[in-house]
């Protein structure tokens, strides 16, 4: 499949022809949706500005969906998850666990949060396009309990380099690239340190001026935040395609 989108990088032909567009899927939660962003300021939107004409950035995100197929509300049975599978896409970027994060959600069934995530790797990866597909580990969480979330799950365990089940395990398993740390970009910027290795989880609110209702919301990025995602996503891609062009010009 790289093969093919390297041909599609190279040939510049995608202003002048649909078929050589690069299709890039954006599948996840309210957060590839842009909760509590303005309009035309989601990180997909921003990501296809980034991009150019050269790209087709589709967004599939659902507020409130999970990775777990057993959940409240499983990121599965919705019509953008069919909608992402029939997009054909060449590239699938892939973030879905702040959800999975609810106590209610994450207590009984945390086992199977990688045994579902490795699940939709492979359906995506069985697609005939058979897109190459990019993880991300979501933004930290400013505040434990906030939409019922454990604090804990989503600034260690997610993030996390020698744990089992976390994404960046889930990624290796499955042979893809490193996850996209979103995590580490907005710890850059604006760093908690509640519920990261080490230090408990707090009800106390860490502000950040990437996230929304002036960092009160404590887990939706604003509009710079996802411009900040849009930029990490577009990084990463284009490193893709560099590290693949260079190697394909050395055989």
């Amino acid at each position: 499949m790289w093969l093919s989108i390297l041909m599609l990088y190279f040939s510049g032909t995608a202003a002048s022809a649909g078929s050589g567009v690069i299709k890039v899927s954006c599948v996840g939660d309210s957060i590839t949706y842009g909760y509590l962003s303005t309009e035309g300021m989601t990180y997909p939107a921003q990501l296809q500005n980034l991009l150019g004409s050269g790209y087709k950035v589709s967004n599939f995100g659902s507020n409130g969906r999970t990775m777990l197929k057993s959940s409240d509300y499983p990121y599965w049975n919705t019509s953008q998850y069919q909608a992402a599978l029939d997009s054909n896409p060449d590239i699938v970027v892939l973030m879905l666990g702040t959800n999975d994060a609810k106590y209610y959600n994450w207590g009984p069934h945390s086992s199977e949060y990688p045994i579902d995530y490795l699940d939709m790797v492979s359906v995506f990866q069985s697609l005939p396009s058979r897109p190459q597909v990019f993880t991300m580990i979501p933004p930290p969480l400013y505040k434990d309990g906030q939409y019922d979330m454990n604090q804990t799950v989503i600034n260690s365990f997610y993030p996390g380099t020698d744990l089992p089940g976390s994404i960046r395990a889930i990624a290796q398993t499955a042979g893809l690239p490193p996850p996209i740390d979103l995590f580490d970009v907005f710890q850059a910027h604006c760093p908690v340190v509640q519920g990261t290795p080490g230090h408990n989880a707090s009800h106390e609110l860490v502000t950040c001026d990437w996230i929304a209702h002036g960092g009160t919301d404590a887990c939706h990025p604003n509009n710079s935040g996802y411009g900040q995602i849009a930029q990490a996503v577009k990084n990463t891609l284009l490193e893709a395609m560099s590290r693949l062009r260079d190697a394909h010009l050395m055989s």
